[in-house]
């Protein structure tokens, strides 16, 4: 029982320190006028968002709409690339179509971001995507930032797949409209269950409709003479049509008012579910136009059943967990790599030579210079703020469980011993020379040490880039720093020298993973257990003093 509870107390010094660190999602950021002015030089103004994900026109001192702009966030919050979201500027011209892409923030590794901004193909494969009238396209990533750019990739393409602003129907619905198909209505918020709807609350504050129209799906919908935008009551579960009312037309007065003044017609639709809209045939119902006005109304009808079946779209339950997942070549590599350290691990064959070194050469070329996905702090730290990316990287994500888990359940640190590619080649360059040093004990303090530190620079917010403090990033040579290039070579030309040098004394993320093993029948708390948890305590101090 000792030993079982000293393992739970280690495991629960991971949690409490990643629940701690955990920070809300980035959201939207405020545009003015000054950060699209590059793409829009005669730009004075902006209109104000309807929300937070809404798009924007941006406006000349004559009020001539130039263009329009709107942000992946908060579409992109959850979407992680190698260690955070990021939330982009998407440009269009007046019809919605893209002319211009920027990074406005992102939370992923600095390096990775940089790759991807200094690659301009990336962003211009999305030029001339028109928002709401999105085709599959086959993106391509940008190489040494896989994951970063894929993030990017689908954040833009998941705003721009949303229908786009009514351009001929900016005006957005008002309590007045709502009220007159729904009396009781006493104040109108977003809707989180459909976009660009409202909840319709009455007097307690309680959830009475749901209310939403046809524009922009209509915009081009033309009856006799123009477009029509019809305001649509529905249930308080969006599934059912209560009500239709007229917001605003382009056709002809005298038809429109026809259409207004028939209650029959306007009453056809209640009580019809999305389902029953979007598939109905006008024939076959029998549904005949307002007797005058017939292309008016025709309009009007054909707009509630194409909005039905975008409102459809909308409530589709989210995919499955497995069917969210994106399996990638990586991640089958990262499996198997994982099959071959348990193999090496636990059986009689990690005692032949030739077979170890051959492991120790495969991890080094395929973990480290092909697949270029290590784990590090700077890993670790944007997935305990941020998220993992589970359904991009399962492979990846996967493979910091097991290195996180394997210490405390076998004794062993498989990652660093068998896995990680630093480490295999530091193996393969020992004892090489006949000059070898000891060093002093206290040494080997030092990766504690630098692992306290990456906590309090998380915690803190300091602007101090992770990778600098490792070198595993020159493994991916394309996006390596200075920093992590002299590293990777001190540590690896110290290793001649010192047996492992770089792992017992320069590495965080193994002093993570030594701080979880298990010690079998000595177990116990000691003092690494005890500054844990001293510094677990200082950030839970800093969070609650200073927020997150």
């Amino acid at each position: 029982m000792q030993r079982l509870a000293v393992r739970l107390f280690r495991v629960a010094l991971l949690v409490v320190i990643v629940l701690l660190l955990r920070q809300p999602p980035p959201g939207a950021i405020v545009l003015t006028v000054d950060r699209v002015r590059d793409f829009f030089p005669n730009a004075t103004a902006l209109d104000a968002p309807t929300s937070s994900s809404a798009t924007q026109a941006v406006r000349d001192a004559n009020g001539t709409v130039l263009g329009l702009v709107t942000q992946t966030s908060p579409d992109s919050d959850r979407i992680i690339g190698y260690s955070g979201p990021s939330n982009l500027l998407i440009v269009m011209n007046p019809r919605g179509i893209v002319t211009g892409l920027r990074v406005l923030h992102s939370s992923d590794t600095p390096d990775h971001v940089a790759e991807v901004i200094a690659h301009r193909p990336f962003f211009k494969q999305f030029n001339d995507l028109q928002m709401g009238h999105l085709k599959p396209k086959q993106i391509d990533g940008v190489t040494g930032a896989t994951l970063t750019s894929s993030a990017m990739a689908e954040g833009i393409l998941r705003k721009l797949g949303r229908q786009g602003p009514s351009l001929r129907f900016p005006e957005p619905i008002t309590l007045e409209e709502v009220k007159s198909l729904e009396p009781a209505a006493s104040s109108v918020r977003d809707s989180q269950l459909l976009a660009d709807s409202l909840e319709v609350l009455d007097s307690a504050g309680k959830v009475i409709a749901i209310a939403a129209r046809t524009a922009p799906v209509t915009d081009t919908l033309i009856g006799y003479k123009g477009p029509t935008d019809t305001l649509m009551l529905l249930d308080p579960t969006g599934t059912t049509l209560r009500g239709i009312r007229l917001r605003k037309s382009y056709d002809t007065a005298r038809y429109v008012a026809y259409v207004t003044g028939d209650d029959y017609f306007l009453k056809l639709f209640n009580g019809k579910t999305l389902d029953q809209l979007a598939g109905l045939d006008f024939k076959a119902a029998k549904i005949e136009g307002v007797s005058g006005a017939t292309e008016t109304s025709w309009s009007m009808a054909e707009g509630l059943k194409r909005r039905a079946a975008s409102l459809i779209d909308e409530h589709s339950p989210a995919l499955s967990f497995l069917k969210a997942i994106r399996w990638r070549w990586q991640d089958t590599g990262h499996v198997l790599v994982l099959i071959s350290s348990l193999v090496m691990a636990f059986t009689r064959w990690r005692g032949i030579a030739w077979l170890r070194h051959a492991h120790h050469l495969l991890l080094v070329i395929y973990v480290g210079l092909v697949a270029g996905e290590l784990l590090s702090q700077a890993l670790f730290a944007g997935w305990a703020q941020h998220g993992t990316p589970w359904r991009n990287a399962p492979g990846l994500v996967l493979l910091g469980l097991f290195a996180l888990l394997a210490p405390v359940v076998t004794r062993r640190q498989l990652y660093c011993h068998h896995i990680c590619p630093h480490g295999a080649l530091q193996q393969l360059l020992m004892k090489r020379i006949p000059f070898q040093f000891t060093t002093p004990r206290w040494l080997e303090r030092l990766p504690f040490i630098l692992l306290g530190a990456v906590v309090l620079i998380v915690t803190t917010g300091l602007n101090v880039d992770l990778n600098t403090l490792e070198p595993f990033d020159a493994y991916v040579w394309r996006v390596a720093g200075i920093a992590s290039l002299v590293i990777a070579i001190t540590g690896l030309v110290a290793s001649l020298f010192v047996p492992m040098a770089y792992c017992k004394y320069g590495c965080p993320t193994g002093a993570l993973f030594k701080l979880l093993r298990s010690a079998g029948d000595r177990e116990q708390l000691g003092k690494r257990e005890w500054l844990a948890l001293a510094c677990v305590a200082v950030v839970g101090l800093w969070r609650w003093t200073h927020g997150a």
